[in-house]
Formats: structure tokens, sequence, C-alpha cells
């Protein structure tokens, strides 16, 4: 196992190293891509949309995390609680109310171009247009206008709706109507530029649309963890109105926050001030029924006779109207609760009531103040406010279950007072009818004074806790106009480009090399046929290809006697006559090219040589030796032609041929035919050895059929063409014993590739051939690297 394991990561590591002299073997193509990478980079820098971000730090106060005596001390004098949490506050900052606000309070949603052959330019802060929307801007549409300024007018077309278009010609100023709304384009002439030879586009977007596109454009996030800083973030393709966009938002949120607290604040002095005119009606008016009384019976004084009694019905009295004043205010509280739709309670002055129930209907004013700040960035169908609703429905019938059972205890405490009243009234029966009188003019004047006192003692602490609101926002770092957009960065946009141009490089060489279905290396062959190669044949011109003369020195005759030097090593035990069959996988891997060259190199010191093209159904070997196939092989088989008669001299050498003759119908019988193995037996009587190119063994069954006559068997495999699957069909053959001494050929190697320049030595004889074909031979490579 451990052997095993050795040997893998062996292979691993071979590998490694295989792939990284694939791709410095490929230099000229990384150095193309580095370049078109490089260009790559200055174009989109040149032509790409930048992004420009700013951002603004956001101090609140959040009671969950401290405050201090400062906030306690308003807390003491405010009657309504001012406390947040962060959280909500940061979805309530991308809310798409408030963004709506902002696009429409600053008209973000109206830009200005200028219009080019490739990119519109923006222009923000220099147009020589400003529209107008004289319509209702928060249902407007999306409009599309493209201006072009001429001496008579704006010429105008407009795009909107269901791509709805309208020509027309417009002066500066005047209102026209484009669909359901209405403008005016005022236009002043540019400081820059030659007036009326731009065009201009201004685009009007829907405000509600916008605001849901910005959400995705604004960003917020806690400095730390720790802190109550919040980083609020904005990207827009201009670096100006980025910041200006979030300094507006800002603002506008603090705006908003501070009318929440304000208006919970007004309603309760409004409540308070009603009140307060009221008594102070009924308080005149019993101090003029005194005036008259005292005029009209002429009393200056009463004696104290009276003062006793009047002392305890007042007492009583009092008691009797604050009961009946905490009656009245469980009913204004029991009336806002059932009201439909309140959102803001008018928070009555409770007073002595009950601390039980003034801290019930404080919780009740927060859950309905969390629930609004909630519904501006959550759906009502959502889980948060569900829930929100089902705390604020369980607070409004806690209050009410309080108030009744209150309102229980109160009315016998009512019924209690009111009888004592009734004695005591009683005692008084006894008293002049005039003092009477008096005593309950100035027993109803100190209760209406006693009320009146008290609320204006509230409306003044309300007022304070009214003028004492402020904004617990602060921004502590506004937004600054960015100088550097935040996309597309130069760096990195180069280093992308030029990692993306050197992994399609590697991906191109991994997919050339590693998945290519066809044989590019001996290593390849080896593993397949677990033999080694007999011979690698380099790819040469034409001309050498069909030259046969034994004295060129080139290097396809070197290779071509390394060949038959090594069959004379495989076929060392063999000393008669020997047959040597030259076969392949598939048509085309160059085993008529082979058989004839190695025939000739065969006939070195005066051995006899003949060449048999068995190859019976597409025949080559007597076209590529410049000879007719008119008589040969089934001429002697179908119509007893003698040997000699099939027998003919290849021009130039010292070899002989007996070509296919015509094409028959039936080739594999012919071939297992007696008149076969009689021809093969006197041709071994005649010649040394016998070349036999036959068809290929993966497509018929014709090189099998000869098997039993073959001293000898070459397989040839071409470089780039010859397919892995179908060579594994020849490697089972050879394992299954079909074939006598085998050999493996690997033919047609490009000499300027990358598998000659790795495995094998690159060698030439003729040292003024290499100088006459330098210049062709560089080019020839460079293609092959680039390719």
């Amino acid at each position: 196992m451990n052997q095993k394991s050795e040997t893998n990561n062996r292979a691993a590591v071979i590998d490694l190293n295989d792939l990284l002299k694939k791709l410095a073997f490929h230099w000229p193509l990384y150095l193309i891509l580095i370049l078109l990478s490089v260009l790559g980079a200055f174009i989109y820098l040149k032509y790409a949309k930048p992004r420009y971000m700013s951002s603004a730090k956001l101090y609140l106060k959040d009671e969950k995390k401290g405050g201090g005596e400062e906030m306690d001390m308003l807390k003491s004098l405010s009657l309504f609680n001012s406390g947040k949490n962060i959280e909500n506050e940061m979805e309530v900052i991308k809310s798409p109310i408030l963004i709506a606000k902002v696009i429409r309070d600053n008209h973000f949603n109206i830009r200005y171009y200028r219009k080019a052959a490739v990119r519109n330019e923006e222009l923000y802060d220099n147009s020589p247009f400003s529209i107008r929307v004289l319509s209702d801007t928060a249902n407007i549409g999306n409009y599309v206008f493209d201006i072009t300024p001429e001496i008579n007018g704006l010429k105008v077309k407009a795009n909107y709706g269901d791509d709805l278009t309208k020509d027309f010609t417009v002066q500066s100023g005047v209102p026209f109507t484009v669909g359901h709304d209405q403008f005016s384009i005022t236009y002043s002439t540019p400081t820059t530029g030659v007036p009326g030879i731009n065009d201009y586009r201004i685009r009007v977007d829907s405000i509600a649309e916008l605001a849901y596109e910005k959400l995705d454009d604004i960003g917020t996030a806690l400095v730390n963890k720790d802190a109550t800083v919040i980083l609020v973030t904005y990207e827009d393709a201009v670096a100006a109105r980025a910041a200006h966009f979030i300094n507006a938002l800002l603002d506008t949120y603090n705006d908003y926050t501070l009318d929440d607290k304000n208006r919970v604040a007004l309603k309760t002095i409004n409540f308070l001030s009603v009140r307060i005119d009221s008594l102070r009606d009924e308080l005149g008016y019993l101090e003029k029924q005194e005036e008259r009384f005292k005029v009209q019976r002429g009393i200056t004084d009463i004696e104290g006779t009276s003062k006793l009694a009047l002392e305890q019905v007042k007492d009583a009295d009092i008691k009797l109207n604050d009961a009946n004043m905490q009656l009245s205010v469980f009913d204004q509280v029991d009336e806002y609760l059932n009201a439909p739709g309140n959102s803001y309670p008018f928070a009555p002055m409770l007073g002595t009531v009950d601390q039980t129930l003034t801290a019930m209907i404080n919780r009740y004013e927060e859950l309905l103040k969390e629930k609004n700040k909630l519904s501006l960035s959550l759906q009502p169908s959502s889980m948060i406010v569900q829930n929100l609703d089902g705390q604020i429905e369980d607070a409004r019938n806690t209050i009410k279950n309080y108030i009744s059972g209150y309102r229980r205890n109160a009315g016998v405490a009512q019924n209690q007072m009111q009888q004592k009243v009734n004695q005591i009234q009683a005692k008084i029966a006894n008293i002049p009818a005039y003092e009477r009188e008096y005593i309950n003019i100035k027993r109803q004047q100190g209760v209406k004074e006693n009320l009146y006192l008290y609320l204006l003692k509230k409306k003044e602490e309300a007022s304070v806790s009214y003028a004492s609101n402020v904004t617990d926002n602060k921004v502590i770092a506004p937004a600054f106009v960015p100088e550097k957009p935040e996309s597309p960065r130069k760096t990195m946009a180069f280093v992308g480009f030029l990692a993306a141009g050197l992994a399609l490089g590697t991906l191109y060489i991994y997919l050339k090399y590693f998945l290519n279905n066809r044989i590019l290396s001996k290593t390849e062959i080896e593993q397949l046929f677990e033999l080694p190669l007999m011979a690698e044949i380099y790819q040469d011109e034409e001309e050498t290809a069909k030259n046969f003369s034994l004295q060129n020195r080139s290097v396809l005759l070197e290779q071509i006697f390394n060949l038959r030097t090594n069959l004379r090593y495989l076929l060392n035990e063999h000393t008669d006559s020997t047959t040597i069959l030259v076969t392949s996988s598939i048509s085309g891997e160059g085993k008529t090219f082979l058989s004839a060259h190695l025939g000739n190199s065969l006939t070195v010191n005066k051995k006899k040589v003949i060449l048999l093209e068995l190859d019976l159904r597409k025949p080559k070997l007597s076209k590529f030796l410049g000879m007719d196939n008119f008589t040969g092989i089934t001429n002697y088989i179908v119509e007893n032609k003698s040997i000699d008669e099939i027998i003919r001299k290849v021009p130039g050498t010292d070899l002989h041929l007996i070509s296919s003759g015509p094409i028959p119908p039936n080739p594999a019988e012919l071939i297992e035919g007696n008149r076969m193995r009689t021809l093969l037996t006197t041709l071994k009587e005649r010649y040394d050895y016998i070349i036999i190119d036959t068809a290929p063994i993966g497509i018929v069954s014709d090189a099998k059929s000869l098997a039993p006559y073959i001293d000898a068997t070459l397989f040839v495999v071409r470089y780039n063409f010859t397919l892995k699957s179908k060579l594994k069909a020849v490697a089972e053959n050879i394992r299954e014993g079909h074939f006598r001494k085998t050999g493996i050929i690997f033919n047609g190697i490009e000499q300027d590739s990358f598998y000659p320049n790795y495995y094998y030595d690159h060698y030439s004889y003729s040292q003024e051939n290499l100088k006459v074909k330098r210049w062709f031979s560089f080019f020839k490579k460079l293609k092959h690297r680039l390719a």
C-alpha cells in the first residue's frame, strides 16, 4: 500500500512538472494574452461606468447602551419615553419612505446627460438644462427626453409608457404635456462646447421605483458592537451626488425622528389647553355668580356659624370631584383604546389616579411607536409586525381590564362620598337660605379653581418637555465627495484582466493536453501497451518523405535506420526469411509511408525486400511509390496470374512491389484463401524481407487473418491523430496474443511542438540547411507555441 501511494505521489509530481513545462513552452501565447489583458483593462477603465462611495457617521443615543445623568434628568422633566433600538433605527434609515422623500425634495430622480457615441456623460452640477415637473411629483412616471437645441427652440423626443414616443419642439420655459404629466424645460447656453452641437438627454424616473432601487446602494453598519455610532454608506455614478444624497438622507432622518417625538407632545398640550380653557370659562361664570349674589343680597361676609359646615362639605366635594375626575380620565383612556386607527395617543394626565396604570399606558405607547417605525421597512404580513400587533392587543386588553376594576372601586368611593355630602347638606339645611346658597357657590368655585391650577401645572410641564425635545442623533462625520471611484479600481482591473487572461491560457493548455482524446506523447503509448517504443518518427516535408535515396542522411533516414536496428533486436532469434506486418488502429496513421521507407532501409547490404499492398479495400502504397495498381494480388488470386507477372521493381530503389490490383468485393475471403498462403510461402523462398501493408486492425479483421504467417507485427501510432479509444482496442489484441513479436512506432511527431522539445532531442546534420530555414523554423515554432 505504501509503495502504491508513493508511486501515485511521484506521478502527481511528474504531472505538475509536466504542466509547468507545457506552460513555459507556450510562453508566446501567454505574452499575447498579457498584452490583450492590458489592452482590455485599458478599454474597460476608459468606458466602464464608475461608482463612487461616500460615507457618513451618525451618533445615536440608545437607552440600552447607556445615556448618563443628562438622559435621566431629561426623562424626569419629560412626559414621554425617547429610548431607541439601534438595529431598528438602521432599518428606518433605509426605509423606502425616507428615501422617497429625499429623492422628491432634492430632485434626485431627474438626471441630465450629454449624449456620446459610446457612453453618455452625466451632467450633475453643470447642466445647461433645468426641467420642472408641474404635475404631482409623487406619481411621476418614467420619462426620457432626447433634446437637440436649435435656433427656433428645443427639439424634443419623449419616450414614455410602453414604448410610446412623442416628437415636438418647445420653447425654453414653456410648459408642455407628455402622457399624464406636465413639464417645462429651461435652457441656458453652456459655457463649454459649441452651442447647438451636442445632443442631450434628460431622465425623469419614478420616485417610488427609484427609492427601492436605491436600497441596494445604501449600507448601514455599527462602527463596533459596543458603540452607538452608525456608518452609513452610499454608492453613485456621480461623486458629488453620492455625498449630497447621504447628507440629505441623514438630515431627513433627523427631521423624521424629531417630528415623531413632537407629535405626541403637541397632542398632549392641545388636550390640556382645551381643558384649561373650559375650566377658565367655568371659573369666570362662578365668580360673576358670586358677585351678583353678594350685590343682590347685600352679603359681605359669612359668619363663623357656617364655616365649619362649609369646610366639611368642601373637603367632601373635593374628594368627590377627584373621583369624578378619575372616572373622566378613565373614560377618555377607554375611548382612545376603543377608537380604531389611532397611531399616537394623546397621553392624558393621569395625576394621582394610579402609577401602575400610567406604566401600562407608557408601555402601550412604546409598542405603538415601535410598530410605526417597523411599518416603514416591513410589510404588514411580516412575522415581526404580527407579533408586535399581538403585544399591542394584549397591552390594550390589560389596560381595559385594569380600568374596569378600578372604575368599580371608584364608583363605590363616589357613592360613599356622595352619601357623606348628602349628610352634610342635610345639616346645612338649617342654615339660612342666603348663607346656604353662598356656600354652594364658594364650594363649586373652590373645586374648579383647584382643578384649574392642577391642569395649568401639567400644561407647563408638557410645554417644558416639548421645548426640551431635540433630536437624539448627531452627524459626527458628514459625507464627503470621494476623489477616487470605488469601482472600477485600476489596480484591481489590471489584476483581474491579467488573472483572467492567464487563467484562460492555462485552461486552454489543460484542455488541449490533458483532455485531448488523441495520443500526444510516448508515455501515453507505453502506458497503454506496456511496451517500449521501437522508434519515433518526426514529421517532415513532403519532398523528404518521398525521397528514397539512402545517401541523403536526413533526419528521417536516420530515424528509419534506427527503426531497422531495433527491428533486428526484435528478430534476433529469427534466421529465416522474415515477414513483417505493418498496421495501425485507424486509417491515416502512416503505415503505408513507414512500410515503404522501412522496406527501402532493409535493402542495405544487398538484402532482397518486397512490399505487399494488402490493404485491398483502400490501397495507397502503389500511389505513394508513384506506381499503378492495375495488376496485383487480386489478379494472382482470382485470375491465376503467375507471381512473376505481378512482381514489379520500384523505380530508383532496390525494392520490389506487389500491388493490390483491382479492389475485390470480398477482401477477407481472398486473404484467408489458399492462394494467399501459397503466395506468402513462395515469396519467403525468394526474399529476405516481406513487408505487408495491410488494413487498420481497429476497422477490419485482415491483419488478424494474416497473423499466422507473420513473424513480426509493427503497430503505427500517429502524433495528435490516433484516438486513445481506438488504441485501447489494439493494445487488447496484443495482450490476447494474436500477434507474435510486436513493436510500436510513434509516427508523425511535429518537430516544433511541445513533446519533441520535451521528450526528444532535436537535431540536424546540415548546418547549411539549418541557416536557410532559420526564419521559417522560427515562425513555425512560434505558431506551435501559440496554438
